[in-house]
């Protein structure tokens, strides 16, 4: 039997591990936190009515909790960084010792950012300070080794992005094959498609969480009756049958409801239980309204951008609430957040509207090409040709 201090020097020993392992992490992957990165932030020009440039980010940055995520590939390991947006000054850089390429990361909610590597490894980082929330691996599908040696010649052949289940969000990853669907507060696979052995036509060829959700299809010439469904979020059952087509940008509305523009360019408001129609409106202005990663979903309205003009529908009934006249930008792409909506004037001018009447606020011109990309917590993301993003609020 272990003496009283021998025991006390055991488990004393053992408490400065889980402490050690605490702040270093688990071996292979470190966090190195630089400066203070949970501080308020509020830069200049947040909230304020004009167009204001607030920062700078990589082209490539995933932007969420007021930090820009960027992912770097090396040959001794690839790595994940966070710059502040405020200042610029890099918050915290994560380094995956284990030799695998990152696949791709993206935001899980406002504040966490789920990493893919493509050993099946899965990390959720916390944006703002960098901590690792939970980490897992999935298994490989069923076409491991066939795109194992696609993504080393190609490029990577996964896809990621996030559903819900209620209030709780859930990572949807398709990779060789298999679809892993995963939920976000521990990591933990909730279901899986196929869910047995795969037909010649079952094996999803896309699939993407949209809401509580996920559309599935096939790239099958002559897909079979599984090929083209709308599944479960929460636990992958079989809703309805869906044009894997039209459907592909579709974007969640809330309450049960999805919103996509079709092929006719009519934007179209469905149910996300059993896929009926329950409005539709024609394309208004010159020219269609395209594919519906474009339009913009906030606050009872969906906003929709045609070559001439921007039309906000109320999500309720499709009734138009206003339509504002454009100049012909050749970008559809619509931001908002139900306060402030952004588009593409022109080519090169950026336009801040009263997202609830379209009252024009501010304009702000650029040297380059423009393409709105995202906008969160307030602020808006904006490629401009051959440049870095910026960032305006």
């Amino acid at each position: 039997m272990l003496g009283p201090m021998r025991l006390i020097h055991l488990l004393s020993s053992a408490v400065a591990c889980v402490l050690l392992l605490g702040l270093v992490g688990v071996p292979g992957e470190i966090v190195v936190p630089a400066g203070d990165a949970t501080r308020p932030w509020r830069p200049a020009g947040r909230g304020t009515p004009p167009i204001d440039v607030v920062g700078r980010v990589a082209a490539t940055s995933e932007v969420v909790g007021g930090v820009a995520v960027t992912g770097r590939w090396g040959l001794t390991g690839d790595t994940l960084s966070g710059k502040r947006i405020s200042d610029g000054a890099t918050a915290w850089t994560y380094r995956n010792d284990w030799g695998d390429d990152l696949v791709g990361h993206l935001a899980l909610d406002d504040r966490r950012l789920a990493a893919v590597w493509r050993d099946g490894r899965v990390t959720l980082v916390d944006a703002p300070n960098g901590r690792i929330v939970w980490q897992t691996d999935i298994p490989p599908g069923p076409g491991h080794e066939a795109n194992r040696v696609y993504d080393e010649e190609w490029g990577a052949a996964w896809e990621i992005s996030v559903g819900r289940d209620g209030s709780v969000p859930v990572l949807v990853i398709l990779h060789e094959g298999r679809l892993d669907v995963l939920d976000g507060r521990t990591g933990a696979i909730r279901w899986s498609y196929p869910p047995g052995p795969a037909g010649s036509c079952q094996v999803p060829g896309s699939a993407r969480g949209v809401g509580e959700v996920v559309l599935v299809s096939s790239n099958c010439a002559n897909p079979g009756p599984e090929a083209d469904v709308a599944l479960s979020a929460a636990d992958g059952r079989p809703l309805w049958r869906h044009d894997g087509g039209a459907l592909w940008h579709a974007r969640d509305l809330g309450d049960g409801r999805l919103a996509y523009v079709d092929e006719k360019g009519r934007l179209n408001v469905r149910g996300a239980g059993d896929g009926k129609l329950v409005w539709r409106v024609p394309p208004a202005g010159s020219g269609e309204a395209s594919g519906g990663e474009s339009m913009g979903v906030s606050d009872g309205l969906v906003t929709v951008r045609t070559r001439t003009e921007v039309s906000a529908f109320r999500a309720a009934d499709g009734g138009l609430a206003w339509r504002r006249d454009l100049g012909d930008a050749w970008n559809d792409t619509v931001l908002t957040d139900g306060v402030h909506t952004y588009v593409a004037e022109d080519t090169r001018t950026l336009a801040k509207l009263d997202a609830r009447t379209g009252r024009l606020i501010d304009r702000h011109r650029f040297e380059a090409d423009i393409s709105p990309i995202w906008m969160r917590d307030g602020l808006a993301g904006i490629s401009v040709l051959y440049g870095d993003d910026v960032v305006v609020g």
